[in-house]
């Protein structure tokens, strides 16, 4: 009799092999042959030699397969297995189920049992909203219950069958040995005839939620039973410790025993457990966490997935909203069972699937310090040559957490006036023109109200004015790197090997105000560089001299978060986690920054406080481009009144439209234009005047923001809720305009659920964009692109929620499946004859925000590639085949050069390649800092940079493996690139990461080929997707925002922000200019006619932050210096002037 175990549960199969041993020794003369395969994190082994799970499978009498979170791939394999087996099939949970059969029983009967005979009248829209709440967890509970007692009633045939299924899951999940004997005895004596041997036992497991005892292993129904055994001590808080109460698929009890010790010390534990819980069982959950015998003061939870909704679905909101009800901390340390501690020491980052269900959706109801406490630890049982793992606590993280939370809670019962709160501030780039940066903040204003309202609120504290706090930051010398005034002496300093580092910043009452140091000027998101020991007496200092009871890091955003250690899933050495040491942590962070927000949340385990973006407007028009409005409505009315006076208007649209810079058809002297003749040597046709009208609309309706924002009530109480030990509710970060869910701020921020990207609305918008980009090109060239390139961010892929991802999908022919697939399984290849082109390749480039956020998305893009490999369609119809053919050759023929073997399987994994990022622990590139600084000499540098910083590939089974030359043959092949704009709160220019991604690739394209690509902007900001060339985009950008009156009137009300604002856009102009040549002359031209020589507005900016004002000249300096702008003598000596008063200024 031969038994196959395909499994995750280390304590089955521990308990399976114990059997083993016992039976063949009591029992001899029956012989069974057992092979087991543990497939947790080691499925490598089996995908390289799959045949051997196919064979163990397909030839067993009794199968039992138990793949709980693997791979699509390995899914497959078994599948394969299965369809083979002709004996019996135990599938354990959701994956595979369609293959279980017992005896008479499979899951096609059980459908067909479990389906309701439609009764006259119940058929309708309500009927169908009932099924639709129902859970998959609550359908197999539902299943269960129904299996049990018909195989009660009718013990025999296919309700035996049917509940020997249920019994048999329920042995496995549990894993004791009574359990694992009660097991083989169902199989044994009702399906292989061994009827002498002893009768299975009922399961031991408790079903529901309920107390349970770690160390004794007594359950209890109610608190107060618990309350009586345990010792409670009234002057001690109560920590809720919730665990799994099963062992499935790992004994997490040897980390909940040491949690549970180590807490015991300094509070009461209430234990509660969880067995395969209903959706109704969280009714006993609010009972026992909001009752009043032991009040809970925080919640731990160990478990993974959503409270109250694991694999199988659930009923999250509700649990969401007894949290909210209990109003305590909500903790979600995690436990790594895919790795042993070896391989935790050595990886970078908690493996995809396990980041999924131990982070992120722990983080969608409020989690926080998302820490490991348990690893996989090699013990001596082995199977098949594998060693079996089990669950051991981490000691250095159980007393992190237990001291944090203490940190937690006395942060929660002390007097506001008594606490001591850091507020730390940024002043990156260094220098007086930067000090206090923020994402769309101004700063100064809502530091201002943060005074007030702590004050307000019992805090001891001195209120400031915006005005003296940026006197004492900027005048006063306290910035980082001053240029124009002496670095003011510090009240405070630190001393490290014997050197005292100063403190920058005061103190006011019991609120510290700093400013965080320069960390890597070179590269802000830099993680592979240790802080200083000036930024690491900052930080100290605020620890253990001012005795800090909070740390606040206010706006988007500073550097601690991108200092050296794991991308999550952070230990004692990382440098975030030493330097923020025990303190409660809170950062208020922009609403519209998902990417770089959860980067914050989880490397320096903060509560995020979310604060929203300033107000939106309509940009209306000025200038010319309104009095071009009124001249060409004046024309058409004209046309019909007085005839006679078109041809001089005609001649003023064209003289206005040309100064405004919007493209029209230039024509030879005598073309027709209507009955009315265009007098000299421009003509415009009726085609023109209707592209000219469309681009005015499309400006004066383009939304721009109207100033800065400060921070809010909602945001200021979010924040003192959190600092009074308060539950923090989860608030989606994202796109207001497309999710005003997100709205309102002063929540906990968190990322959209990546299973669920691309949203199928996202797909189809960036399908479309896809399209028009390949029309776009078509019309030009009269062909297909082999090659595109796109940019793949974590920030648009969040805002949009997978927009270039429908892009990708598109360009290869793939899409989104029409059925219900699982979260691994959601793409198809749309077949040939479907298509109806050819598959165009395409080149990605993301940042380390995207690997960090969207690993799923890299491992199925990479899937998907794979198939198309295996598509058997030519290299005409297949230009992604065709090229990956051409680079295999082109890397065999370099190893042949070199000397060097690789094997003909890793030669592929590498030529189909088409994911490049930063390597591995970096984000971004060096760009922007070199633009910065201007001390480039060719514009190919750029590229080249871009090239050094993002030529990592990310391809299968290949993490960030160096891979430039390859980058550099695809660049060979890249005829149109293009990257989605998908908000209306950033136009290109208002961002440096479109310069530096956009611009970079354009340059690193260049560099290569000799020429330019084709440079689109998809655009999907409003109802319908547009294609955009890329100075068009530029032109609408600056058009609407920077030379815009009613913008520069909305940054200006922030003074000293305002315009720092603006000069941080200067730079990226110049960005743009630099590594794309899309920025025209007179683009400058108009910067300086608006900025150094309209007087009123240069003394406005000069007094507001003279020293940002500088930038700004400095850079229509440069441009003109680099050719970028051919200006006039005027407009030099406006510029030199300009610069001067304002040098002037500042040398005072």
């Amino acid at each position: 009799m031969k038994f196959t175990f395909i499994a995750v549960s280390v304590p089955a199969l521990q308990q399976v092999l114990a059997f083993e041993q016992k039976y063949k020794k009591e029992c001899q003369e029956h012989d069974i042959e057992i092979t087991c395969f543990y497939v947790a994190g080691v499925e490598q082994r089996y995908l390289a030699d799959p045949q051997i799970l196919i064979n163990a499978v397909g030839g067993a009498d009794i199968v039992v397969v138990d793949t709980m979170g693997a791979s699509e791939a390995l899914q497959e394999i078994v599948r394969q297995g299965l369809e083979q087996c002709v004996g019996q099939r135990i599938v354990i949970g959701n994956t595979l189920r369609e293959y279980l059969r017992l005896g008479a029983f499979s899951m096609a009967s059980m459908g067909k049992m479990m389906k309701k005979p439609e009764k006259k009248g119940e058929k309708g829209v309500e009927s169908e909203k009932k099924t639709e709440t129902k859970s998959a967890l609550d359908k197999m509970h539902r299943m269960r219950r129904m299996a049990l007692m018909l195989g009660n009633m009718l013990p025999f045939g296919i309700t035996k069958d049917m509940k020997h299924v249920f019994l048999l899951i329920d042995y496995w999940q549990q894993a004791t040995q009574t359990d694992m004997e009660s097991f083989f005895a169902l199989l044994l004596r009702h399906y292989c005839g061994q009827k002498w041997l002893p009768k299975e036992r009922p399961c031991t497991m408790r079903y529901g939620i309920y107390l349970k005892d770690p160390e004794s292993l007594i359950c209890m129904d109610t608190v107060a039973e618990y309350r009586k055994k345990s010792g409670f001590d009234e002057k001690k808080d109560t920590i809720a410790l919730l665990f799994y109460g099963h062992s499935y698929p790992n004994d997490f009890l040897p980390v909940v025993r040491v949690i549970a010790e180590k807490l015991r010390v300094q509070f009461n534990i209430l234990p509660v457990a969880f067995s395969q819980n209903e959706d109704q069982d969280l009714e006993k959950l609010e009972q026992i966490l909001c009752q009043q015998e032991m009040p809970v003061s925080a919640v731990i939870n160990l478990m993974p997935f959503r409270l109250g909704a694991g694999p199988m679905g659930g009923n999250a909101e509700r649990a969401v909203e007894i949290l909210k009800k209990l109003d305590v901390p909500y903790l979600k340390p995690f436990c790594l069972t895919k790795v042993s501690a070896e391989e935790w020491e050595a990886v970078d980052a908690v493996n995809p699937g396990e980041f999924l269900i131990s982070i992120l959706l722990p983080e969608l109801d409020g989690g926080i310090m998302s820490i490991p406490v348990g690893v996989m630890q090699t013990e001596e049982t082995v199977v098949n040559g594998l060693e079996l793992p089990t669950l051991r606590p981490l000691s250095e993280r159980i007393d992190a957490l237990s001291r944090r939370l203490s940190a937690l809670l006395a942060l929660k019962k002390k007097d506001q006036k008594e606490k001591k709160l850091a507020v730390i501030f940024y002043n990156y780039p260094p220098g007086e023109s930067n000090v206090f940066g923020g994402a769309f903040l101004d700063t100064f204003a809502s530091a201002s109200e943060l005074l007030r309202q702590l004050k307000k609120e019992g805090y001891l504290v001195d209120e400031m004015s915006p005005d003296e706090l940026q006197e004492a930051f900027v005048s006063g010398g306290r910035c980082n790197e001053p240029e124009w005034s002496e670095q003011a002496e510090t009240e405070f300093t630190y001393t490290i090997d014997g050197v005292d580092y100063p403190i920058r910043g005061f103190q006011s009452g019991n609120v510290f105000l700093g400013l965080q140091l320069v960390h890597n000027p070179e590269a802000y998101h830099d993680r592979n560089r240790a802080p200083g020991a000036e930024y690491q007496a900052f930080y100290r200092w605020i620890r253990e001299v001012f005795g800090a009871d909070a740390m606040i890091h206010f706006g988007t955003h500073g550097t601690l978060e991108f200092l050296p250690g794991k991308e999550n899933g952070m230990m004692g050495d990382c440098w975030p986690d030493r330097l923020v040491g025990d303190l409660p942590h809170f950062y208020y962070y922009y609403v519209g920054n998902p990417s770089e927000a959860m980067i914050a949340k989880r490397r320096s385990l903060a509560t995020l406080v979310s604060y929203q973006a300033p107000p939106l407007k309509k940009s209306g028009l000025y200038g010319e481009y309104q009095e071009l409005k009124e001249t060409i409505a004046e024309y058409r009315e004209s046309r019909q009144s007085a005839p006679e006076r078109c041809g001089d208007l005609l001649e003023q649209i064209g003289r206005l439209a040309e100064n405004c810079h919007l493209s029209f058809h230039k024509l030879e002297k005598g073309s027709d234009f209507g009955e009315t003749q265009l007098q000299g040597n421009l003509k415009l046709t009726e085609s023109d005047l209707d592209e000219i009208e469309a681009c005015l609309y499309e400006y004066e309706n383009s939304l721009i923001t109207d100033g800065l924002h400060t921070i809010n009530e909602e945001e200021v109480q979010g924040l003192f809720h959190a600092l009074d030990g308060g539950y923090l509710s989860a608030g989606t970060a994202g796109d207001v305009m497309k999710n005003p869910d997100i709205l309102p701020t002063g929540r906990n921020l968190v990322q959209f659920d990546p299973r669920l990207v691309p949203t199928r609305t996202a797909y189809e918008r960036g399908a479309r964009a896809a399209q028009l980009s390949l029309e776009r090109y078509r019309e030009q060239t009269g062909q297909y692109p082999e090659t595109t390139a796109v940019i793949l961010w974590g920030l648009e892929t969040s805002r949009s929620q997978g927009e270039t991802i429908g892009q990708i999908l598109y360009y290869l022919g793939l899409r989104l499946k029409t059925d219900k697939a699982s979260y691994d399984d959601r793409l198809e290849v749309i077949p040939m004859e479907e298509l109806n082109r050819p598959r165009v390749d395409v080149v990605i480039h993301i940042c380390g925000f995207f690997r960090d956020m969207y690993p799923n998305l890299i491992r199925n893009l990479n899937e998907m590639l794979q198939r198309l490999l295996q598509s058997g369609e030519s290299e005409e119809q297949n230009f992604f085949l065709k090229h990956t053919r051409r680079m295999q050759e082109k890397l065999r023929l370099e190893n042949e050069k070199n000397k060097t073997t690789m094997a003909e399987k890793e030669c592929l994994e590498l030529a189909s390649c088409r994911i490049f990022g930063p390597r591995e622990g970096e984000y971004g590139t060096r760009l922007t800092e070199v633009v910065r600084k201007g001390n480039w000499k060719e514009a190919a540098e750029l590229g080249s940079s871009f090239v050094e910083d993002l030529s990592f590939g990310y391809a299968a089974n290949h993490q960030g493996i160096v891979a430039d030359t390859l980058l550099k043959w695809q660049y060979q092949q890249v005829e149109v690139m293009s990257q989605v704009r998908n908000n209306v709160e950033y136009e290109l220019t208002d961002l440096d990461h479109y310069y530096e991604f956009y611009g970079g690739l354009a340059k690193a394209i260049e560099n290569e080929k000799g020429e330019k690509p084709v440079m689109l902007v998809a655009d999907t900001t409003g109802e319908a997707v547009q294609v955009q060339d890329l100075p068009s985009a530029l032109k609408r950008g600056i058009a609407t925002r920077l030379l815009n009156p009613a913008w520069i009137e909305g940054m200006m009300r922030h003074e000293y922000h305002g315009v720092q604002q603006i000069a941080k856009r200067f730079e990226n102009v110049m960005g743009f200019a630099t590594s794309t040549d899309a920025v025209e002359s007179s683009t400058f031209s108009d910067l300086t006619r608006c900025y150094a020589a309209d007087e009123t507005l240069r003394h406005q900016m000069q007094e507001s932050n003279r020293w940002g004002y500088m930038k700004m000249m400095e850079r229509l300096m440069e441009a003109n210096n680099r050719g970028y702008y051919q200006a006039t003598e005027e407009e030099l000596e406006q510029i030199q002037e300009a610069y001067l008063e304002a040098e002037g200024e500042a040398e005072e």
